[in-house]
């Protein structure tokens, strides 16, 4: 079985239980970075756990950023005797990281317990028999030298260990096929991504992308939090490595490709970063706004850009905010960036919220009626996340009373959380994200002046702020200019008749549908 990574062990089960609580740790996403794909674990003795990486620069940050969270997930899975070592697959010579240990010892590739064990010898090795004080010592080294010496004050033994691939391949195909299948439970998948009305454009182009990877390229994904642009990357991602048994479909967020890149910078290792980032058949990263302001980092991620693009490899990006508001990457990036494709995803509508809502209380077991659905579906906002929380809500109020829940228990129990998830919209929010949409200085709608491009964006600040907020409409009318509220009349007017007309607007993006418009600042509140 043609398969890169994962495990070699002599007991699969523990060192498979040491890989999944390490990633409930420090979660999938940096898991997948520093050990998917070439990682290799195993139990190389009776009492260590072995972690193969595929170069001394993995192995140093490795240890250096992940040693106590390791040490920790080997207690949880093994017990208090358990140990790990941390080695290269090459013959190259690896730094050594160390945890706290006694100092009794001057050998950097060694594995020290505080006191003498006597190994049992049983057939089969299991968690209960591995109960004794915890190893200190994290070593990286080459697999050819693997070994274990045990410290005390009387004695000191050296006990040489050898993983046999010959002998264990059966082992290794059984523990692959069941990582596999976990991360395949863990995963966002495409199957389970729903489409709607507020997401269509989006979703249209990832099914462009597989039908043709790499045709159109870059992909871009943005818009406010919770509406669902990671799980479609994700899926996407994910539906890639199926279709096509792509089997190098790289996942991170920029912050993993800052930090990555940064550590590379101070040790010299960028031969190995390139290749890492450079020799995929995809690359998806997620929240790419972290980027901005980082120089170096947007040098390093246009190059390989440039070099994914020039091989027709698919890149898919997917930030917070439009294109328009990622001019900071730079003017090279940005242009790539416009000459692929980018879509937008809206907060979730109504009809979204009660499907995503009622596959969650079907995979949870909730025992809900299409109406409860409905109705908290309507009540909540746009925001996956909030759902997700309401379904765990009914849950929990499920199991107290012991049966399914009526309408009236399912609204009243989730009742706080969906009021706590309406944003509270104020007047200064308005005039901020109408001002940044239209290009205009902070204050510009409270002057006097009745000039076409500041009045239209003054009366849709109006228009909104009678509907999003229960400021009077004289009160309104002092905010924008001490006018009377007369004025915020006539305006809530004007922008209805706009909307009914299906006028055109003119703002920083040229002109736009004043339908469309009001969307994107409604979005922007997180409203509607």
């Amino acid at each position: 079985m043609k398969i890169a990574h994962e495990v070699a062990m002599f007991d699969g089960s523990i060192a498979d239980s040491v890989e999944t609580r390490l990633r409930q740790r420090i979660g999938k996403d940096r898991m997948d970075l520093w050990f998917g794909g070439d990682a290799k674990w195993s139990q190389i003795s009776h009492n260590v756990i072995g972690i193969e990486v595929a170069s001394s620069f993995i192995a140093d940050c490795v240890s250096k950023m992940f040693r106590d969270d390791l040490q920790a997930a080997v207690t949880e899975a093994a017990g208090t005797n358990f140990g790990f070592q941390i080695s290269i697959a090459s013959s190259t010579q690896a730094n050594a990281t160390q945890a706290p240990a006694p100092t009794n010892s001057s050998k950097a590739d060694s594995v020290l317990l505080t006191k003498p064990i006597t190994l049992p010898k049983p057939t089969k090795p299991t968690l209960a028999d591995h109960v004794a004080k915890p190893s200190e010592r994290v070593t990286v080294e080459p697999v050819a030298k693997l070994r274990l010496v045990r410290s005390s004050p009387d004695s000191q033994e050296d006990d040489r260990c050898s993983v046999s691939d010959e002998s264990n391949r059966a082992s290794v195909d059984i523990q692959v096929d069941r990582l596999m299948e976990l991360r395949k439970e863990n995963e966002r998948r495409w199957d389970e991504f729903v489409a709607g009305d507020h997401n269509r454009l989006a979703y249209t182009a990832a099914e462009m992308v597989l039908e043709r990877p790499g045709q159109i390229n870059p992909l871009l994904i943005h818009g406010p939090s919770g509406t669902g642009k990671s799980h479609l990357a994700i899926g996407l991602a994910h539906k890639m490595r199926v279709a096509y048994r792509m089997r190098r479909v790289l996942v991170l967020t920029a912050e993993q490709f800052t930090i990555e890149y940064t550590e590379s910078a101070r040790g010299g290792g960028f031969a190995n970063f390139r290749r890492k980032y450079r020799d995929v058949e995809a690359l998806v990263i997620d929240d790419i706004q972290f980027c901005l302001g980082k120089a170096g980092t947007l040098v390093e991620l246009r190059n390989t850009i440039d070099m994914l693009l020039r091989d027709r490899r698919q890149v898919v990006l997917v930030s917070d905010r439009g294109l328009n508001d990622l001019s900071g990457l730079g003017a090279d990036l940005y242009a790539r960036l416009s000459g692929g494709m980018a879509c937008a995803i809206d907060p979730l509508d109504a009809k979204t919220r009660a499907e995503v809502l009622r596959r969650m209380c079907a995979k949870s077991q909730i025992d809900l009626s299409n109406k409860s659905v409905q109705n908290l579906a309507e009540q909540c906002c746009g925001d996956a996340r909030v759902l997700q929380g309401v379904s765990h809500r009914l849950v929990a109020q499920q199991r107290v009373v012991g049966r399914p829940l009526t309408d009236d228990e399912a609204i009243r129990c989730t009742l706080d959380l969906i009021r706590a998830s309406h944003p509270v919209v104020r007047m200064n929010d308005i005039e901020k994200v109408v001002c940044e949409a239209f290009g205009l200085e902070s204050k510009t709608l409270r002057a006097k002046t009745k000039c076409q491009n500041v009045s239209q964006p003054r009366m849709l600040a109006m228009f909104l702020a009678r509907k999003y907020t229960r400021t009077a409409l004289s009160e309104i009318g002092d905010y924008f200019g001490n006018r009377q509220h007369s004025t915020v009349i006539s305006a809530q007017k004007k922008v209805e008749s706009w909307i009914e007309a299906d006028e055109l607007i003119g703002c920083r993006r040229g002109q736009v549908a004043v339908r469309d418009m009001l969307k994107s600042l409604e979005a922007t509140l997180q409203v509607g």
